[in-house]
């Protein structure tokens, strides 16, 4: 065993010194160069002595798995980088309890800590609360994971580290029908009803399609769905007539289980079907061990696969998160997406923090609004106007019930606002 731990970690470590070799000739615009810059920084408007950023997450409650990932990932990179512009940098916690009522009162409490920026939250919905304040209280905030396009729209204060699903869905049309990707020629499409993300999703994924087929159509049907009856075997008889070899189904574990039994049943297991990033889940993964036939893929920040090596958005930062994770969290712990992403988010507001030269919020969320090609463990970063990082999609499979990566888009994908969408 212990040799084993002793063969790994030098893997890894081999690795990272090849990867940031690499990166070093590729661009001199790397983390450790803002950070080493963050570090000798003094010339700030104010002598702080300590900075706060605010931690707006589920630590309790039916959400709480997502909140404690984040939560990981977010101290980690805190116990690597706890100083910016001379000053020390605290982390201050609010627990939304994933509960829409109580997360009301834990943005009014954190906000009330007067944290130069604020990490979170966890889910759709406490990240929706949380917006009319933060931006009231001029806060810059940035959401790891929760991927609406109405939590940044409309709101110069909100940025996210995940795409948005509308990024996702082109993402996932890119792969449907490049050559290098899945080359399909017949595609199907199913929506969910009265569901924002998914119709984001969806009008994301026909818009590229449309882009890239040219004359052709490649899109044979497009069918809605309710997402409390879903009438799977209608949908079937929809799937089998119209001789899709590719359907893109934006749905949850649940419906998905039920749909692929089904398709398991009819003999229909030449198809592929595309979903979203809840598809990367635990709970997820662990549902697709009894349809071992059911070939899937979705989008994911995930910076791990199943061998040990690193997915195509790898940079020099990646390597690092996962040598310092494994040595904060042991090595049979796997990063999950969340983790890297709430990583991700405390260095994006560190940079910001370095950059604007000031504690003011509206500084600092200039100067987060403006970061060009920031390294980060999940990606190079640069934002759009509504706080959406532009960035290409890393698309992915199970094999032997772990995270493997099967392609990168070769183009970055930038959201769309929901008034555009609708």
């Amino acid at each position: 065993m212990k040799n084993r731990y002793r063969n790994r970690k030098f893997k890894i470590l081999f690795l990272g010194v090849m990867l940031v070799t690499v990166a070093v000739f590729m661009s001199g615009c790397t983390t450790f160069d803002n950070f080493r810059r963050t570090f000798i920084s003094k010339d700030v408007e104010k002598d702080a002595e300590t900075i706060y950023i605010g931690v707006y997450e589920p630590q309790t409650g039916d959400q709480s798995e997502v909140g404690k990932n984040e939560i990981k990932g977010i101290e980690l990179a805190h116990s690597m980088y706890d100083n910016v512009a001379g000053a020390n940098v605290e982390l201050v916690y609010a627990d939304t309890q994933s509960n829409t009522n109580t997360a009301k009162t834990a943005i009014q409490t954190l906000i009330k800590m007067k944290p130069v920026v604020i990490i979170g939250g966890a889910g759709e919905a406490s990240s929706m609360i949380a917006g009319p304040y933060i931006q009231k209280a001029q806060i810059p905030t940035i959401t790891p994971s929760a991927s609406n396009p109405l939590i940044t729209e409309g709101n110069p204060y909100y940025f996210r580290v995940c795409m948005t699903s509308y990024q996702t869905g082109a993402g996932m049309a890119e792969y449907a029908v490049s050559a290098d990707g899945l080359g399909s020629q017949h595609v199907g499409i199913v929506s969910i009803q009265n569901d924002s993300s998914v119709a984001a999703a969806v009008k994301g994924f026909r818009e590229k399609t449309d882009e890239l087929d040219g004359d052709d159509n490649y899109v044979v049907m497009n069918t809605t769905v309710s997402a409390e009856k879903p009438q799977i075997s209608k949908l079937i008889k929809k799937i089998k007539k119209s001789k899709v070899d590719v359907v893109y189904l934006p749905v949850g574990a649940a419906a998905a289980d039920r749909l692929f039994t089904q398709i398991e049943k009819e003999g229909m297991t030449n198809i592929t079907f595309l979903g979203n990033r809840d598809w990367s889940s635990q709970d997820f993964i662990a549902m697709m061990k009894k349809h071992p036939d059911i070939r899937i893929a979705f989008p994911s920040d995930t910076v791990v696969q199943a061998n040990n090596s690193t997915t195509g958005t790898v940079t020099a930062e990646t390597q690092k998160f996962l040598i310092e994770y494994a040595s904060k969290y042991g090595d049979d712990d796997i990063p999950t997406d969340e983790a890297a992403e709430g990583y991700d988010a405390y260095l994006l507001a560190m940079n910001a923090i370095n950059a604007s030269r000031s504690m003011k919020g509206k500084d600092v969320r200039d100067a987060l609004a403006s970061l060009d090609n920031v390294r980060c463990a999940t990606g190079v970063f640069t934002f759009d106007e509504n706080g959406n990082p532009v960035r290409r999609v890393n698309v992915c499979t199970i094999k032997n019930g772990q995270i493997v990566s099967a392609y990168v888009t070769d183009t970055t994908t930038q959201a769309q606002n929901i008034q555009k969408i609708g």
